[in-house]
């Protein structure tokens, strides 16, 4: 019998792997949740875009608004307790390196006795890149922090005929290969033969809080 889970979702690319991730350890995927906290996020300015990446994974996507102390928030306890009480066992995240993610859901699930979760923690992010590649995981740069790449990668899907030409540019850049300390952002529109259909051209461009990022029109998956 399959662990039940549920899993916290952006669309990004760490976020989808560690789903494909938790299938192959056994567990079933039954919900992908986003956490909409106070603030800027370059996933919540396109929502619909991550909507859209949960669809081509099967499942619906449930947003919800929480607050930043998230062991403490009680909209969110009382709903991972109903999940709990209708048979969910665990609670998946695609945190990679940063230990206060890990800390800040260890604690979460351990109030509410689930297990978690991470596939990917602390495996090498230049490793999970290249992997992305050559399992055929596309992504769009949604969103770039300044003066870490260039802007110019802002609305370009990285595939396998141009990742060398990116993984140089990170490299050479001295950023995280993954970005997991927010140097940029990404949404997944292809996994093998299944892609995200993404009317991306023309898109608006924004800045906020020192990050330029694009803001998507509507999008379907095929």
């Amino acid at each position: 019998m399959m662990n039940r889970c549920i899993a916290l979702f952006t669309g990004g690319k760490e976020s989808v792997f560690s789903i494909l991730k938790a299938r192959e350890l056994g567990y079933e995927v039954e919900e992908l949740i986003f956490l909409e906290k106070p603030g800027f996020s370059v996933h919540k300015v396109n929502i619909q875009a991550v909507k859209a990446v949960a669809l081509m994974l099967g499942h619906r996507l449930e947003a919800l608004k929480i607050s930043n102390e998230i062991p403490e928030d009680k909209s969110l306890i009382t709903y991972l307790e109903r999940l709990k009480e209708q048979g969910i066992t665990a609670l998946v995240t695609g945190n990679v390196k940063i230990e206060e993610n890990h800390n800040i859901y260890a604690k979460l699930c351990e109030k509410v006795g689930l297990e978690l979760v991470e596939p990917l923690y602390n495996r090498d992010t230049l490793e999970l890149l290249i992997n992305y590649a050559e399992m055929g995981l596309d992504f769009l740069i949604i969103g770039v922090r300044k003066n870490s790449l260039s802007p110019e990668l802002l609305g370009k899907t990285i595939t396998r005929e141009n990742f060398e030409n990116f993984l140089a540019e990170v490299l050479s850049n001295g950023i995280d290969p993954c970005g997991e300390y927010g140097e940029y952002h990404t949404l997944v529109t292809r996994i093998g033969g299944q892609r995200l259909i993404t009317e991306c051209r023309p898109f608006s461009t924004h800045e906020k809080d020192s990050m330029l990022y694009i803001s998507l029109p509507a999008i379907a998956h095929s």
